[in-house]
């Protein structure tokens, strides 16, 4: 895990190259405290720069900018490639290496196979290479995107970073809010790719690849080959054993490292099965870490965490969170998030991370991802069955559809019976995926007029609406699966806007790289392909992948409840974010014009009575105001 910066020269400026490069890595110090380099090229107008966070080849062989000599060709990288031998044995037998770093074997395939290097990297990547032959700077992402890049053409300049705040120390730079994206951004609590909050400024769209040369982007394609697969199985046994053994593999690529590997673990199935499958390839120590919280029994997997813990002999750490812990922790969130992203459930992997850098562990394995892949969540499964009748309610004439949602609107307004009637009359779908910020009807009494005419009638439906149709092209022919749409939807949006991102940001804020084994690129394939009925079976969500792991985990772990990685915000932080609105929403106001100030007003009377309902309302506004405070 590293950070990664360039600046490429278009046209003639006057600034100083080398002072820009190093003003942005001192930036990303933290993604990188082992080591950092730059490297300028006065003849293209180039700077490369990089932090280092040794974890493969941890000596100065390691270090970046790396060059390789015979083509003159330098590389910076961000990430892992987990099958690096693999590909040195079929690829790179006859070449000399200076190093044992998965860096130079990405620098010495570019060199071999160009572009087509990208469909044989198993891993998680950001990188820049340098073409001295061809005078051009070739970048790509990895397919799920767990690894940050964003870039902006600006000023006669094309730059890039790993992180927003890195880029925002160029002082051609202009920091202006796209009101679009604001406006979904208060829907989904997160701004989707390839948008930031700030015009002009983009996020690289994962498993893509760009070429930039001096009259600027020449290519941005995908490489990704995600696409729907008939899967050759038997019996249900024989699709067990599919999915358990891609898992297993999965699992021991990850734990390649020159430094030990720890793991998060909750106690719900996902984890265990991580911490069960790092067991079986070691005898070394593993350190696991659980986070807890003080008085609130509800929110705890304590007891199901050192379960696992102790039957796998792990060496287990536990920290419990008190309310003072979170109470200070809220406001400096928007310190680490550059780009805003409202979810309060991210905030414990803030304290595992923590955890684990005081136990001096680098590189943890989670268990990021099945749960969307897989269909883990209760509501999918609610979905399924209401999705039935909603069909059938989609019939009838539209203006039957209006008055039921006016009739509802009156007797049950702000209620998500009223927004499935609102969306049910604008003919849309039932599942807005990830919407789990302010909802449509809410919003549209919050935002005030003059926002609404800078948006243009712009609808955060179109969203959903572009999933839908990347879903089409997902299936390649195949007949659609409403389970699988769930699952795919909840991969795009979830897990690649979501939690790799605060996963990335988070641990990184405290130095940690964290590896998804359930995100392997193949797993994805697989997981996606698999019928929605051996999904949600007797009952039981993630039913063929539970069942996959009856062979490590015992029942009392597989089949309980879930509990998801929550915190007690609504107990601990309530008055916080009411103060914290009530006190800077209208100095808010006047810099932005976005909200109806009397209408959040109101719901901070009703949350302050007791109407729980607001929260996440009010929590996005709360994390709006402190995030806008901090980046403008």
């Amino acid at each position: 895990m590293c950070g990664i910066n360039g600046i490429f020269q278009l046209s003639s400026t006057n600034f100083d190259l080398k002072e820009a490069v190093i003003d942005m890595n001192n930036v990303l110090e933290h993604r990188g405290p082992d080591d950092s380099g730059f490297w300028i090229e006065d003849t293209h107008g180039l700077a490369l720069g990089q932090t280092r966070l040794s974890i493969l080849d941890l000596s100065s062989a390691g270090h970046q900018p790396m060059h390789d000599t015979s083509a003159k060709n330098t590389i910076v990288y961000n990430g892992e490639v987990f099958n690096f031998k693999l590909l040195n044995d079929r690829f790179l037998k006859d070449e000399r290496f200076d190093s044992h770093s998965d860096t130079e074997t990405i620098l010495k395939l570019y060199n071999i196979l160009g572009v087509e290097m990208l469909q044989h990297l198993n891993g998680m990547f950001a990188f820049a290479i340098w073409d001295a032959s061809k005078q051009e700077l070739f970048l790509a992402r990895d397919r799920s995107g767990k690894k940050p890049l964003y870039f902006t053409e600006m000023n006669g300049n094309f730059s890039f970073s790993s992180e927003l705040k890195a880029i925002f120390e160029l002082p051609w730079i202009k920091k202006e809010i796209d009101n679009k994206v604001l406006y979904d951004f208060l829907t989904f609590n997160t701004v989707a790719t390839p948008h930031t909050m700030f015009k002009d400024i983009a996020k690289f769209k994962p498993g893509h690849y760009m070429i930039v040369n001096k009259q600027g982007i020449k290519t941005y394609e995908s490489f990704n080959d995600l696409k729907h697969r008939n899967l050759d199985f038997s019996s249900e046994k024989e699709l067990e054993d599919m999915v358990f053994n891609k898992l297993e593999e999965s699992v021991k690529l990850r734990m390649i490292s020159d430094v030990p590997v720890g793991a998060f673990l909750s106690g719900g199935v996902d984890s265990s099965a991580i911490v069960a499958l790092m067991r079986n390839n070691t005898q070394e120590e593993i350190k696991t870490f659980t986070i807890g919280f003080e008085n609130q029994p509800s929110y705890n997997e304590l007891q199901y965490a050192e379960k696992i813990a102790k039957r796998y002999d792990t060496n287990h750490f536990v920290k419990e969170v008190t309310p003072n812990d979170l109470l200070d922790f809220i406001p400096k969130i928007t310190d680490i998030y550059d780009e805003p992203q409202a979810d309060p459930t991210a905030i414990p992997i803030y304290f595992i991370s923590q955890l684990a850098k005081k136990e001096n562990i680098k590189v943890v394995l989670n268990g990021d991802g099945p749960d969307e892949l897989f269909s883990g969540y209760s509501n999918y499964e609610r979905y399924v069955k209401t999705y039935q009748y909603y069909k059938i309610a989609n019939k009838a004439p539209r203006f039957v559809k209006g008055l039921a949602n006016s009739m509802v609107d009156k007797i049950r307004p702000d209620s998500p019976l009223s927004e499935m009637t609102n969306r049910l009359y604008n003919q849309q779908d039932f599942a807005w995926p990830g919407a789990g910020g302010i909802k449509e009807g809410v919003k549209s009494r919050l935002i005030s007029d003059h926002f609404k005419k800078s948006v243009n009638g712009h609808s955060s439906y179109d969203y959903v609406k572009q999933l839908k149709q990347d879903y089409s092209k997902f299936l390649d022919g195949h007949k659609f699966d409403y389970v699988n749409w769930l699952c795919y939807s909840g991969y795009r949006q979830a897990v690649t806007e979501q939690f790799l991102f605060r996963s990335d940001r988070l641990g990184m804020a405290n130095s940690i790289e964290a590896r998804s084994p359930f995100l392997d690129h193949e797993l994805i394939q697989l997981a996606l392909s698999i019928p929605g009925e051996y999904k949600i079976k007797n009952g039981i969500n993630k039913y063929i992948l539970k069942k996959s792991l009856e062979r490590i985990l015992p029942n009392d772990i597989l089949y309980r409840k879930k509990m998801g990685f929550n915190l007690p915000i609504r107990e601990w932080a309530k008055d916080t974010i009411y103060n914290g609105v009530k006190d800077n929403i209208v100095q808010f106001n006047k810099e932005t014009n976005l909200f109806n100030v009397e209408t959040v007003n109101s719901q901070l009377k009703l949350l302050k009575e007791g109407n729980e309902q607001y929260t996440n309302t009010i929590w996005t506004i709360y994390f709006l105001i402190n995030w806008y405070k901090k980046w403008f």
